[in-house]
């Protein structure tokens, strides 16, 4: 019996969906490898089965997923796949490319910052904070990088004052960097269906690529919420707050490169602006990094590239 290289593929990425959650939960190898491979099996799926039957097989997958760790594991499983559910479901819906790019991302930011969430009042606690910094200079003791620092003229004291400072920052920032983490996932899943069918099917270039007008909104809102949360003193608040910065900092940088590229592809650029931008880069990365962020940041209402409407990016 012959098997065509469609339907094996469609046979594949439905056994993907329903066996890799199990497996994951009972081996407990759940990892960013293992949502990027979900995710490229949902859109897979979806493209020759349909987004409801997808969404099913990957609900029977998720199901099967708690049958090894019971619902006190809902912290080891990752939920980044279902993102792409979303992402499908609004284009499905007929939504413009750049609104459900946006909507993908975001769910997959914040499905991947909700495991950690819970942990944040525990690791904020002060002697959670104190016994973590005394392992890490005790690893650095044990390393020789203690001696190294007082070489270098940085004492012991200098450096628990610098370690009491940043460490609570790493944690507050913990959310951020799992939703990063997330985005990233779904955005390497969806590159990698996108270029298998670059052949067959036309896809706009990464210097088109945009976001919604009201992407600037949600910056807003998280400094709002920062600032408010700092003068309120709801910690909370300004955790959250600053979390969304930090995110949608993310978000804008990707934006911002693809201005940067618009940019540099431009005939009119004169070529010694090109070498400048590259010497930026190269000397001065975080003012470069900086500037894409704000360029990124402003795009969507500005339309700084002047790109028409119908150029967005359409259904893809």
């Amino acid at each position: 019996m012959y098997i065509s290289d469609k339907d094996a593929l469609l046979y594949a990425s439905r056994l993907l969906l329903l066996l890799v959650p199990f497996f994951s939960s009972f081996f407990t190898t759940w990892s960013w490898l293992i949502e990027i491979l979900l995710l490229v099996a949902l859109f897979i799926h979806c493209r020759n089965s349909g987004l409801r039957l997808s969404a099913l097989f990957l609900g029977l997958g998720y199901l099967a997923a708690f049958i090894p760790v019971g619902v006190s594991g809902f912290s080891q499983i990752g939920f980044v796949p279902w993102a792409g559910v979303i992402f499908l479901a609004l284009k499905e819906k007929g939504f413009d490319f750049s609104h459900s790019i946006f909507w993908g991302l975001i769910a997959a930011a914040l499905l991947s910052a909700l495991p950690v969430i819970p942990m944040l009042k525990e690791f904020l606690q002060p002697e959670v904070i104190q016994k973590n910094i005394d392992s890490l200079l005790q690893l650095y003791k044990e390393q020789g990088t203690l001696n190294s620092l007082e070489e270098q003229g940085v004492s012991l004291a200098e450096l628990k004052k610098y370690l009491q400072l940043a460490m609570p920052i790493y944690y507050q920032l913990m959310p951020a960097f799992s939703s990063i983490i997330g985005f990233l996932e779904f955005g390497v899943a969806y590159l990698t269906i996108r270029f298998s069918l670059k052949k067959i099917q036309k896809t706009e270039p990464f210097d088109h690529f945009r976001l919604p007008w009201y992407e600037v909104w949600f910056t807003i809102c998280g400094l709002a919420a920062y600032l408010g949360g700092d003068y309120l003193g709801v910690e909370a608040l300004r955790i959250a707050g600053i979390n969304i910065m930090a995110v949608m900092a993310a978000i804008s940088l990707v934006l911002g490169f693809a201005c940067l590229v618009y940019l540099m592809k431009h005939p009119k650029l004169p070529r010694f602006m090109v070498w400048i931008f590259i010497l930026i880069g190269v000397f001065f990365p975080y003012l470069l990094l900086g500037g894409l962020v704000i360029v990124g940041l402003f795009d969507p209402v500005l339309n700084l590239r002047k790109i028409p409407e119908k150029s967005e990016g359409g259904k893809q």
